[in-house]
C-alpha cells in the first residue's frame, strides 16, 4: 500500500502543471447557466471537454449531447465489470455581476483560470470545476500507473445545475443510460469532507381567499355587530395570510428543537418566507394573498414526513378559523422548483468506508459533514441512487461570490484521493 501511496504521489508531483493546466483553461470557458445569465456559447465548454478529454485516450467512449432550451452534458465511460459507479458534477456557474466583476481581484479575473499564491482563480473553482476535474485527473494518474479501475464508470457533467434544472441535466443522464446504484457528487465540501447527509428542499406557495371590503367598515369585521360566518362583511387576506405564517414558525421552531441528525446541527429545518404578493385596491381590504417561500429540512426527516408537518400547520389554522374552513387556502408544492428530497446515506456505506480510507491512506483523518444547501445529490438521490459527496473547494473561498478561487494543494490532494479510491475498486 505504502509503495501505492508513493506512486501516486510520485506521479501528481511530475504532472501537476499538466493538472493545474486542465482546471486553468476549463475556467477560461465561460459556462454561466443559460437560465440564469447571458452566454454566448452555451455548448462551447463541454465540447472543448469532450475534445479534451478525448485527446487523453483514457476513456472507452466520451458522450456528449445538447439536451435542450441551451444546456449539455458530457459523459465520459470507462468499461469494466460489475455494477457501474457514477461520478457527478456540474460545469455551469452562477453569472459575475457587474458589482462582483469590479471587486474582483484585477489580476485574477474571473475568466482567466489564473495561478496566484497558490490558488487558482475564476468562477467556477470551488463550485465546482475543480471537483470535476479530479477524478477525471486521478484517472490520468492511474493510467500512467498502469491501473485499470475494475468497476464501469461513469463521469458526468451538466449544464443546469445552478437553476435546479433536474430536467435536462441529471435526468437526461439517467434516461440515456447513465444509471448506477452508487453516485459521488463531488461539490465542494469544505476541502474534501465526506458527506452522506444533505438537507431535503421544497418550494411553496399558500394562497389566501379574502373578501374585500371598503377601509372605513374594517370595525364590522373584527367587532360582533350581529353578522354570522356566511354574512361576514369582509375578511382581509392578509391578515389570514399572516396565522398561517405564524403556525409555520411554531412549526420552524418545534422541528428545530427536537429533530436532530448527529451530522447536522441542530436548528437547521427552516422555513424562509421569500414574498408575499395581496390583490385588491388601495381603499379595500385585500381580498387575495399569497406567500411563497422554501422549507429546508433535517436529512432525517423524510420528503413525505416533511409534507405532514407542513399541511398539518396549515390544516391548524384552517380548523380553528370559522372563514377558512369554508375558503381552505391553497397550498402549490412544488413551486418553482422540483422537490429535493433528502440525502441520508449510512455512515457504513462502502463508498463512506473507501473514500475514508483513501483520506487515511495520505495521512488525514477522515471528516464526515452534512450539507445545509442542496444539490443535484438531491435529484439523483430521488433516482434511487445512493449518493454521497466529496469534492474540493469551500463556500468560503468565493462561491457565488467575488474572487472565486480553489487552493492548488486542495486541488491535487483530491486527485491524489480520488486515485487512491479508483485504484481500490
Amino acid at each position: 500500500m505504502e509503495n501505492l501511496i508513493e506512486k501516486i504521489t510520485a506521479c501528481i508531483e511530475k504532472n501537476k502543471t499538466e493538472y493545474i493546466n486542465f482546471l486553468s483553461e476549463y475556467l477560461q470557458k465561460d459556462s454561466t447557466n443559460p437560465a440564469l445569465g447571458q452566454n454566448e456559447n452555451p455548448f462551447a465548454c463541454h465540447r472543448w471537454m469532450k475534445e479534451k478529454l478525448e485527446s487523453y485516450n483514457l476513456f472507452d467512449k466520451v458522450d456528449f449531447w445538447e439536451s435542450g432550451n441551451d444546456f449539455s452534458n458530457v459523459v465520459a465511460v470507462k468499461e469494466g465489470e460489475g455494477e457501474p459507479l457514477l461520478f457527478a458534477g456540474h460545469t455551469d456557474t452562477v453569472p459575475v455581476t457587474d458589482t462582483q466583476k469590479q471587486e474582483w481581484r484585477k489580476d485574477a479575473g474571473p475568466w482567466s483560470g489564473a495561478v496566484k499564491d497558490g490558488k487558482i482563480y475564476g468562477r467556477g473553482a470551488s463550485d465546482m470545476k475543480a471537483g470535476c476535474a479530479s477524478p477525471l485527473m486521478a484517472m490520468h494518474v492511474l493510467n500512467e500507473l498502469g491501473i485499470k479501475p475494475k468497476r464501469p464508470l461513469y463521469f458526468s457533467y451538466v449544464m443546469s445545475e445552478e437553476n435546479g434544472g433536474r430536467e435536462f441535466g441529471v435526468d437526461s443522464i439517467i434516461s440515456r443510460g447513465y444509471k448506477a446504484k452508487e453516485c459521488i457528487v463531488m461539490e465542494p465540501s469544505n476541502n474534501l469532507a465526506i458527506v452522506p447527509a444533505i438537507q431535503g428542499e421544497f418550494y411553496f406557495t399558500i394562497t389566501v381567499q379574502g373578501l374585500s371590503y371598503h377601509i372605513a367598515s374594517r370595525h364590522h369585521t373584527i367587532y360582533p355587530h350581529g353578522y354570522n360566518v356566511k354574512s361576514v362583511p369582509g375578511k382581509n387576506a392578509i391578515e389570514l395570510a399572516v396565522e398561517i405564517i405564524q403556525e409555520l414558525q411554531k412549526l420552524e421552531k418545534e422541528l428545530g428543537l427536537y429533530i436532530s441528525h448527529p451530522l447536522t446541527e441542530n436548528g437547521s429545518t427552516t422555513i424562509n418566507f421569500s414574498g408575499i404578493k395581496s390583490k385588491g385596491i388601495f381603499s379595500a381590504g385585500a381580498e387575495e394573498c399569497t406567500i411563497r417561500g422554501s422549507m429546508l429540512y433535517n436529512p432525517s426527516i423524510s420528503q413525505e414526513e416533511a409534507f405532514k408537518f407542513f399541511h398539518d400547520a396549515i390544516n391548524r389554522v384552517t380548523e380553528r378559523n370559522f372563514w377558512l374552513k369554508e375558503h381552505p387556502p391553497v397550498v402549490e408544492i412544488p413551486y418553482l422548483l422540483s422537490t429535493k428530497p433528502p440525502v441520508n446515506v449510512e455512515l457504513k456505506h462502502p463508498l463512506c468506508e473507501k473514500l475514508a480510507e483513501a483520506a487515511r491512506a495520505f495521512g488525514k483523518e477522515p471528516v464526515f459533514e452534512s450539507c445545509l444547501s442542496t444539490s443535484d445529490a438531491n435529484y439523483l438521490q430521488d433516482h434511487g441512487i445512493a449518493t454521497i459527496t466529496m469534492g474540493p473547494g469551500a463556500n468560503e473561498y468565493g462561491v457565488h461570490g467575488v474572487s472565486e478561487y480553489v487552493p492548488v494543494d486542495v486541488y491535487l490532494e483530491a486527485i491524489a484521493r480520488y486515485a487512491y479510491f479508483l485504484s481500490r475498486l
